[in-house]
């Protein structure tokens, strides 16, 4: 189903026709659409909970940020000889193996990486990457919130790929025509998250806790169908 197609339901099923216009736009109904399918991507592991970024690396590259991610777990470096894992490491731990900047690093093969804190406060409109003795403004126009970001070094030394594997967001449902993961398997499930959060904002427990306990059911059962995936044709060994 796309956007508009649940927010059609979510306005049948809710009777709240005024959070859809008359001409079926959103006029606060994708809100709580737009919550329920975050609560989903932090309630259950699925397939499509894991997902791989890639940003191309010149020269002399150190740092990468890409959107969307919920929590890193490999790090990969690919170039035409192939695809390398990266050691991961604590910021700690980068600085002390590289107590200068890393820009000012001798670039060679990439070899470790760590997460960084790009948050500014105030929250302004730009992402600064921490590099040990000082800050780098990396994008005046970008959000830090809507980033993560990795430090690789040594920089490396040739054109390639740096490869993020990790848990990331849905799609977001932001146009009309939009599709995620959940509207497209499973709208029904979308919609009981979208009518859980407009139970709590009714400050309605009862309510809410019956939304959830059935939202609770549907993912049990989905989470059964990952888990049989994940074993088959698995054997055990002993030892």
């Amino acid at each position: 189903m796309t956007l508009t197609e649940v927010r059609a339901l979510f306005e049948l099923r809710s009777g709240r026709s005024d959070l859809v216009t008359s001409e079926g736009a959103d006029n606060g109904a994708d809100f709580f659409i737009q919550s329920g399918q975050r609560t989903l991507d932090r309630l259950v592991g699925t397939d499509k909970s894991w997902a791989r970024s890639f940003k191309e690396v010149a020269i002399d590259d150190y740092y990468a940020i890409f959107k969307g991610c919920r929590a890193i777990k490999k790090v990969w470096f690919a170039n035409s000889d192939g695809r390398f894992p990266l050691t991961k490491v604590s910021l700690e731990e980068m600085r002390e193996m590289y107590s200068d900047p890393p820009d000012e690093v001798t670039s060679g093969t990439c070899l470790y990486y760590c997460e960084i804190s790009l948050r500014t406060y105030p929250s302004d409109t730009y992402v600064i990457i921490d590099y040990f003795l000082g800050d780098k403004i990396v994008d005046e126009a970008t959000k830090d919130y809507e980033y993560k970001g990795i430090i690789f070094l040594p920089p490396s030394d040739e054109t390639g790929i740096i490869e993020v594997f990790g848990l990331f967001n849905s799609t977001p449902l932001l146009i009309d025509a939009s599709e995620s993961y959940w509207s497209v398997n499973f709208p029904e499930v979308l919609l009981m998250a979208a009518l859980y959060h407009l139970e709590v904002s009714y400050r309605n427990t009862e309510g809410a806790k019956d939304w959830m306990r059935a939202i609770v059911l549907e993912l049990d059962g989905l989470e059964k169908d990952t888990v049989e995936s994940e074993i088959a044709e698995v054997t055990q060994i002993e030892g």
